[in-house]
């Protein structure tokens, strides 16, 4: 038989017990809503730092903009236009220091038209050693190759995300599988007027492909989700530009269905990958540009890159869009 107060003896420790439970839970809340805040603190800091960078950068660029054009230009009289050659060195100039955040193409093409008809202006005994626009040409060279790099230094970072958060969820083998058996990031159409059946060779993340001109062949983004459509055409030997018609597609299809839309445009050497790009509804994103171009050989290679999926160019965002999609939380598909 127990003895009086036992019930009570032990139903206050049970009081205490849970009171002292109570304010240990209500100390574990403050301290992980202080973590919280803390860390949310931090990537807000982060971003804050990055935009005051980044808008360091804008100012800088803003007077240099200012610097370059004005000794090239000066002071116009009369309406007098800024002569061809004085164009060229300014578009030039813009092109390689502001060509990630600019659309200089249309400067870019009058200043070659202008260079174009001064030369055909010229007296028939007048022989060039190479066509005016080749220095415009060049720079344009350098700048797609300079952003390609960019691009492929982006797919790293984007691969790089993708294993840590594999090996986290233990699936490091269905991983390496699936890196293994994604379409290229880069492809190279190799294309003369010879009729072949389109092969694609894949080496590392880049694939190269031979075609003739009005040959079509299809073209797998990275992850497969869509198929780029792709038929080169009609060679401008003289002013080296091509036709290039573009129809992306989901992949689970047979085949493009009427509603899919159709890209057709002239491919010119001022066509660049991050200002000259198709955005798909799923985040994929492609570019086309020229890589090389021979007239007398009648071959062109056409260079098909995909940028990360969720990539958005500079001119879209003032942030690194890999660390603004990790301090939103989101993953990369």
């Amino acid at each position: 038989m127990a003895e009086p107060g036992t019930a009570p003896a032990g139903k206050g420790r049970l009081l205490d017990w849970l009171d002292a439970l109570a304010k240990l839970v209500g100390a574990f809340a403050v301290v992980a809503v202080a973590i919280f805040a803390n860390s949310l603190q931090t990537r807000v800091t982060g971003i804050s730092i990055q935009s005051q960078r980044e808008q360091a950068e804008s100012q800088l660029r803003a007077s240099m903009f200012t610097s370059l054009i004005a000794p090239i230009v000066g002071p116009q009289k009369d309406g007098q236009p800024v002569p061809a050659d004085r164009e060229r060195l300014l578009a030039e100039l813009l092109a390689l220091n502001f060509h990630e955040n600019f659309e200089l193409k249309p400067l870019l093409e009058d200043a070659a038209q202008r260079l174009a008809a001064e030369a055909e202006n010229k007296p028939k005994g007048a022989a060039e050693a190479a066509d005016l626009r080749e220095s415009l040409w060049s720079v344009a060279r350098r700048i797609a190759e300079r952003q390609k790099a960019s691009i492929a230094w982006e797919w790293e970072t984007f691969r790089s995300n993708e294993h840590q958060q594999s090996r986290l969820l233990g699936l490091v083998g269905s991983w390496r599988a699936a890196a293994e058996s994604d379409g290229c990031e880069v492809y190279f159409l190799n294309i003369d007027p010879s009729p072949r059946r389109p092969e694609i060779i894949k080496a590392g993340s880049s694939c190269e492909v031979s075609i003739a001109f009005k040959e079509t062949v299809d073209l797998l983004s990275p992850d497969r989700n869509y198929t780029l459509r792709l038929v080169v055409s009609n060679p401008d030997w003289k002013n080296q530009t091509v036709k290039l018609s573009a129809q992306p597609f989901l992949s689970g299809q047979d085949s493009a269905k009427p509603t899919d839309p159709t890209y057709a445009f002239d491919l010119t050497w001022f066509d660049l990958p991050l200002t000259d790009n198709t955005l798909l509804p799923d985040g994929n994103r492609f570019a086309a540009y020229l890589r090389t171009f021979y007239p007398d050989l009648q071959k062109v290679v056409v260079a098909v890159m995909w940028f990360p999926k969720g990539y958005f160019t500079p001119r879209e965002r003032p942030l690194n869009y890999t660390e603004v999609q990790q301090l939103l939380g989101r993953k990369l598909q």
